[in-house]
């Protein structure tokens, strides 16, 4: 009976040694499909930030760009400009005036971002540099997002496409047009790119156990607080993410483990790093005076007597404060509408006596227990939340004022929390429905999308979106008058002989600017605006009334000091030359003598009245006036001698005559060969 030969070990049946072992092995080759590779994933989010801004590349310069770039005294000195860009304000550049930097409250001190339009600018003046940078700065953001949330996630049980789903939910969002299609949002793009970058370095730092991680860390949080003071708000952040989410090849990643309290020794520097900032915001902004701000405009939180304003009581403010987060989740859940500007009075004032206010602090309150008692359980979920309320925190008025009562760009830092929120429910739904919940979180993607595409073009320049903003927007004082200001400048911008057919312009913008001083009975630019278009529209006498109640405001305000001048000269010429009325052109001229005595245009025409009446006299001393302002003028010296004839005194005026003929010979034909 032949001997049965030894069976083999089911181990060594399963794994065959080879014949050989190859020389030159580098491991084993992955299986995962292309589109699972994290470099694939983050440049498909760097060209999707093309995709859905790329209709922003031809966009002129918009609302704030003036305060950061084209008005701004540092930033168009270029490279010149970078080391005073770092010891002042960042609205010094643009007012020149170290009194005016806290016109909005709390100041601003955000130099990084004022640098890069600098060196931009001396690059290439025009905005489409700016624009093609915030797009590129917006997909270097989405693919940190992608590398840092797969680190973050990876082997702790997710689906391999969570991190993708939470940067598309955030890269999609249209809440992001403001700071993307506006090249002045740079500043949240750079202050959240930094922002993640540290929380990331830390992360890792902490659990490598490396120091000199955690320095950087910290430098890349003092960049962020330099691109925008939100990206303090990672202070509460960070450590949440050291604690709740340690490496996945540790063994306290599970969640029924302690919270590793002794690894935020690493997160030291960072908070560091974030208060050295403040120290030098602090000692490089102007203090604060000790008089309340009662501009409506830089302060929502003043009321109308009907004779003075007022500041409103803290209560209010707070109240008003957490009443507008509720207008904060309806816009991040529901972004339809948008518009860039919510100032008064299109969120209204609100007191304890309203619902609103209550609403707001419980559910935000709720929000909070619920992410420091879950932190354990549901991390992902509750440092999402712990992302929001950090970021919306700061801009919502209950810690202090911020000068406006919400804005969109200020739910930009809030989103990504949004995101991680909204991402994780849709994981935990596939893990009881499957594939349907991925396909409605790609649904949204897709929605927001469109939603984002369609909005940019409203950011092309200031007239499109300040007229497209102010029909959703009625009750925005501040919108109002943009709008009609930008109407104006539409006017304005056709040539003469086609400007009868845009007198509509006008007419809407009047409408426009009447409705600002109905919201806002002190706004100073409504009524030097509403002057403009009603000199333009040449009704003078309502124009003069219009600068003359910007200037009983504010009786130093050099643009309606001008325009009234203007107006009254303009009046004065029309009143004498049109319609002949020699008194009424006095009327008008000699108010304009007491603003500007020594302008030319003006002592001519007074000559011109004054001759025209018989006082001759009084012509003489006008004319000879503009020949002390304009001596070498030779139709100014030639009106003199006109001047001097018609009193008599001939030999003085022919002499003014040869002068004038030295000056320009031909002004003897072009005068009718008098003298």
């Amino acid at each position: 009976m032949a001997r049965k030969s030894p069976q083999k070990s089911r181990s060594a049946a399963a794994n065959p040694a080879p014949a050989s072992e190859p020389k030159n092995k580098i491991g084993p080759v992955s299986t995962k499909p292309w589109y699972q590779s994290v470099h694939y994933q983050a440049l498909f989010f760097f060209l999707f930030s093309f995709l859905l801004y790329g209709n922003t590349l031809g966009h002129d310069f918009a609302v704030d760009d003036a305060i950061v770039i084209t008005d701004n005294a540092l930033v168009q000195r270029g490279w010149a400009g970078i080391g005073d860009i770092f010891t002042h304000d960042t609205f010094y550049g643009f007012f020149e005036d170290e009194s005016k930097a806290n016109l909005v409250a709390g100041g601003r001190y955000r130099p990084l971002t004022l640098v890069l339009f600098a060196v931009e600018q001396s690059i290439s003046e025009g905005p489409f540099i700016g624009h093609f940078f915030n797009v590129v700065w917006y997909g270097g953001l989405l693919v940190l997002l992608v590398y840092f949330l797969t680190d973050l996630l990876k082997n702790r049980g997710y689906a391999w496409w969570l991190p993708l789903l939470i940067t598309g939910l955030f890269a999609a969002h249209p809440i992001h047009t403001e700071a993307v299609a506006n090249i002045k949002g740079r500043d949240e793009i750079m202050a959240l790119f930094f922002a993640v970058a540290a929380t990331w370095t830390v992360w890792r730092a902490a659990w490598d156990e490396r120091w000199l991680g955690a320095v950087a860390g910290a430098g890349l949080l003092g960049l962020a607080c330099l691109a925008k003071e939100t990206a303090f708000t990672f202070l509460a952040v960070i450590p949440v993410v050291v604690l709740a989410l340690p490496k996945a090849d540790d063994s306290r990643a599970a969640p029924d483990r302690a919270l590793p309290w002794a690894k935020l020794k690493y997160y030291v520097p960072a908070l560091i790093a974030a208060l050295a900032y403040v120290a030098i915001r602090s000692a490089i902004l102007p203090e604060a005076g000790d008089q309340p701000n009662l501009e409506l405009m830089n302060n929502p939180f003043v009321e109308w007597t009907g004779q003075v304003w007022r500041e409103v009581p803290g209560s209010v403010r707070v109240a008003t404060g957490f009443s507008t987060l509720l207008n904060y989740l309806g816009l991040i859940f529901l972004p339809v509408n948008l518009v860039h500007d919510y100032y008064p009075t299109a969120i209204p004032l609100r007191r304890w006596s309203d619902v609103g206010p209550w609403a707001g602090l419980i559910s935000h309150v709720g929000l909070g227990v619920f992410a420091v008692l879950k932190l354990k359980t549901y991390r992902l979920a509750a440092l999402g939340i712990i992302i929001y309320l950090a970021g919306i925190s700061v801009a919502s008025n209950i810690l202090f004022p911020v000068g406006t009562l919400l804005s969109e760009r200020f739910l930009f830092f809030p989103s990504l929390g949004w995101a991680l929120v909204v991402g994780y429910l849709l994981f935990a739904l596939s893990k009881k429905i499957g594939r349907p919940a991925l396909y409605l979180g790609v649904a949204i993607i897709t929605v927001f999308s469109v939603l984002t595409i369609l909005r940019n073009p409203d950011w092309k320049d200031n007239y499109v979106l300040f007229t497209t903003d102010v029909e959703k927007q009625p009750n925005s004082a501040k919108l109002r008058n943009a709008a009609g200001g930008a109407r104006v400048d539409k006017y304005q911008s056709f040539p003469t002989d086609a400007r009868p057919a845009q007198l509509q312009l006008l007419t809407d913008a009047i409408a426009d600017l009447d409705r600002a001083l109905e919201i806002h009975p002190t706004y100073r630019n409504a009524f030097l605006l509403r002057g403009n278009a009603r000199l333009l529209q040449e009704n003078y006498d309502a124009a003069i009334t219009d600068y003359d109640a910007a200037l009983v405001l504010s009786p130093n305000y050099q643009p309606a000091l001008d325009n009234l001048f203007t107006a009254l000269i303009t009046a004065g010429r029309t009143a004498g030359e049109d319609r002949g009325d020699v008194a009424g052109a006095f009327t008008y001229l000699r108010r304009a003598e007491a603003l500007r005595p020594l302008d030319y245009e003006l002592l001519r025409l007074l000559g011109v009245a004054s001759g025209v009446s018989g006082k001759t006299d009084e012509a003489v001393g006008y004319f000879e006036r503009a020949v002390a302002v304009r001596p070498n003028d030779a139709d100014a010296v030639w009106n003199y001698g006109m001047a001097l004839y018609n009193a008599g005194r001939r030999a003085e005026g022919q002499a003014q005559f040869q002068r004038a003929q030295q000056i320009r010979p031909s002004i003897a034909a072009e005068r009718g060969g008098k003298g």
